[in-house]
């Protein structure tokens, strides 16, 4: 805590000035979709960023958050059955499998790419997955999926141009396949379930490289399927396969599997993959389809009824993040279930959001409570909540270290008061987990539900309920310590290092998923229809913001373009801020303990950027970057711009991607900001109507950010000078008309 901060008065009037202890700034790489090339892809969303441009963001973003080796991986996801057995029986009576030469007879020397696929079609799609459809029940047979080439085109509706060697997706035949066939097919990212890379050489089991071309795949199924809780990836280099778990707090891995002295395990966990369900593959269970309409399974209290409904879901996310180690926002827009659903656009009147927060902070969920019970009538500039709350299943919370990764790492403690008195954490409370196959845990119950359609599909899991054979046990691990996967920080070719630790189990940042429902609905700042419409939201956005800090003594923390939304024509509010997640009670007497807090620089105040504690006036800055970067890159109709070079945001962008820290990024912001090179180096490089129509208000947000003089008026004085614009917009108009 600031030892200059004072307690906050009971009825405050303003209280600007005060700053806040902070976490850690850490960046992840959902922020290149700000700067899409508008040029090479159909997406106007896309970054199409190249593996150059991405892999560094992704080496930071995972950096401490892969840990591998784990000898329970296998026996946590792909459990020993009577049906993997059977497999086995066959592929040794078929010729399939040489038991005595310990090796499978097909597999190639040397493994390259087009014979080790050959592989995957002969001996895994056509034989192996083909004998366990013939054992598995007619109803079932559909759900084992087959594997599929995606080595020679791009595939569909992703971020980046990306292409992976081998898929598990719902768009594959449902009997046998022909590679030949199907290796030119492009497939859709919203599609995948399981991604898989190949290698030649099996030294490249180990290597970063290997890893963060996965994640790149992985960062691709996330932001196509932003309902995802978790993806399962594997790489097979030479004969050493290693199975994987990505999800919002980084990457598991289980040991090298050498596919031919271990055939049942590389069966266990080949089949495995094929036959998941919606469930075990990393879907939301609470988000079901029904004849093609995703709906949430959760019962929600709406208001004005003491009776709950079920809510549809559009499946185009309002925003979604495209990260791996984040909290994974996604808004969709909802309303209630009907049999038959409405046509008009009106009846989508609410917002679901779900998000992971850090275990070490607090829910935005006990601030939004505090400030229903304060406020009975609508706030200018804020939301109305709904429904809020942690999200539970089976009455126990939904989070990444047992529902996800089911208590294979140790999540690590949140810090209480005491702790932070002492100045450190006491050491954390360990839990030992038994590697024993007989003591796992059996996989999540599937939870069935009406006709199915594309990624979502439920199916039955044979393996998970089959009974196990005493001679399918898990061989011992050829390792009893689990590794941290510890990155480089620039260059790809440095090698990733084995960090060894003791055998209770390594810690990582755990997550809680959360869920809430608002209304209005809204749209993305990035949609506005006039330059007015545009001023208008941010103004009650502003007022939004000056209410939250002076009468609930909540400072926001995350302004950007996407989180704030405009409203529907016929709200009292034009404009609302939303999302919480990183918002602090300026009371709190110490920070959350969280290690880090994920924000886009380009957002970002100078001061934060700097290192400085948080402060409300940072929060204002961030209000004038957004109208900036808003006015480079869109018109007054917001259509996306090409590309301007010598911008600020150019700036800022190759700065941070080749390397650069966030006070690199604070000391650009400084420099283009200046009383002497703000018209030149900013409002020069806007387009004609931007400069027109926005520049006088960006001119005048300059001159009382930098500096602040009066931080107890500037919230007052921020919304004035929209007032103004506002008003010298609509004269304008007027006498165009005339």
């Amino acid at each position: 805590m600031n030892s200059s901060f004072t307690p906050l008065p009971s009825t405050p009037s303003r209280v600007f000035s005060a700053s806040f202890d902070d976490t850690p700034l850490r960046s992840n790489s959902s922020a290149v979709r700000l700067y899409p090339k508008l040029s090479s892809s159909s997406n106007p969303h896309a970054s199409n960023s190249t593996r150059a441009e991405m892999d560094p963001l992704l080496r930071r973003e995972l950096r401490g958050a892969v840990f591998y080796d784990l000898a329970a991986f296998v026996d946590r996801f792909f459990p020993p059955s009577d049906a993997i057995a059977n497999v086995y029986d066959y592929a040794v009576q078929a010729g399939l499998y040489d038991a005595t030469a310990a090796r499978w007879s097909h597999w190639p020397t040397p493994p390259t790419e087009r014979r080790v696929l050959s592989f995957f079609q002969d001996v895994v799609d056509n034989s192996l997955l083909h004998h366990l459809a013939t054992i598995t029940s007619a109803d079932d047979r559909r759900s084992i999926y087959r594997y599929v080439p995606s080595n020679e085109a791009p595939l569909r509706n992703g971020d980046c141009m990306r292409k992976t060697d081998l898929l598990l997706t719902t768009q594959a035949p449902s009997d046998r396949v022909n590679f030949a066939e199907l290796r030119a097919n492009r497939y859709d990212w919203g599609a995948v379930r399981v991604v898989g890379e190949l290698k030649r050489n099996p030294k490249e089991s180990n290597d970063e490289d290997t890893l963060v071309q996965l994640a790149n795949y992985v960062r691709e199924v996330l932001g196509a399927q932003p309902c995802r809780r978790s993806v399962h990836a594997f790489t097979l280099c030479g004969q050493h396969l290693r199975a994987w778990l990505f999800d919002r707090s980084g990457a598991i891995g289980g040991r090298q599997v050498d596919i031919n002295a271990e055939p049942l395990l590389f069966l266990r966990i080949i089949c495995g993959y094929a036959n998941m369900d919606a469930t075990q593959v990393g879907f939301d269970q609470s988000i079901l389809w029904d004849r093609g309409r995703p709906y949430i399974y959760a019962d929600i209290q709406l208001p004005g009824t003491t009776s709950t409904r079920r809510l549809e879901i559009k499946t185009t996310p309002i925003f979604s993040r495209h990260a791996i180690v984040t909290r994974g926002s996604a808004c969709w827009k909802a309303r209630p279930y009907l049999d038959s659903p409405p046509t008009s656009e009106d009846s989508w009147t609410y917002a679901v959001k779900d998000q992971w927060r850090a275990c070490q902070r607090e829910s935005e969920c006990g601030i939004i409570s505090s400030m229903m019970t304060d406020d009975s009538d609508h706030i200018v500039g804020l939301p109305q909540y709904i429904s809020y709350s942690d999200f539970q299943e089976d009455g126990k919370p939904v989070d990444i270290a047992s529902t996800v990764r089911r208590d294979l790492i140790a999540p690590k403690r949140k810090r209480d008061d005491t702790d932070a008195a002492a100045g450190m954490p006491p050491p954390p409370k360990r839990r030992s987990v038994s590697t024993a196959a007989s003591e796992m845990p059996p996989p999540p119950k599937p939870r069935m539900g009406a006709a199915a359609a594309p990624a979502w599909v439920a199916s039955h899991n044979v393996s998970s309920s089959c009974k196990r054979r005493a001679s399918d046990a898990l061989p011992p691990s050829s390792s009893s310590h689990s590794k941290r996967l510890t990155f480089g920080e620039r260059s790809s070719s440095v090698q990733a290092t084995k960090a060894v630790h003791s055998p209770s189990l390594p810690e990582f940042n755990n997550r809680i998923f959360s869920r809430l429902v608002m209304t209005p609905i809204g749209k993305s700042l990035d949609e506005f229809s006039s330059y007015a419409e545009l001023l208008a939201a941010l103004r009650d956005a502003i007022k939004g913001h000056q209410h939250l800090y002076e009468k609930h003594h909540v400072l926001h923390r995350d302004v950007s373009v996407y989180n704030i939304l405009i409203s529907p024509p016929d709200h009292p509010s034009a404009g609302v801020l939303i999302d919480l997640y990183l918002a602090i009670n300026i009371n709190r007497p110490n920070n959350s303990g969280a290690s880090h807090r994920t924000g886009t620089p380009d957002f970002m105040a100078i001061g934060v950027l700097d290192g400085q504690p948080h402060r409300a006036c940072h929060d204002l800055e961030s209000f004038f970057y957004v109208l900036l970067w808003l006015a480079t890159f869109f018109d007054a109709d917001a259509n996306r711009l090409p590309d301007v070079p010598g911008t600020l945001w150019n700036a800022c962008k190759k700065v941070f991607a080749g390397g650069g820290t966030f006070e690199d990024v604070a000391m650009m912001k400084r420099a283009f900001t200046a009383a002497d090179q703000f018209e030149t180096k900013c409002l020069a490089r806007l387009a004609d109507d931007a400069r027109d129509a926005l520049g006088p208000l960006l001119a005048d947000w300059r001159d009382l950010l930098f500096p602040v003089c009066d931080e107890m008026r500037l919230s007052d004085d921020m919304h004035a000078a929209v007032v103004r614009r506002l008003q010298a917009l609509k004269e304008e108009k007027l006498k165009l008309e005339d």
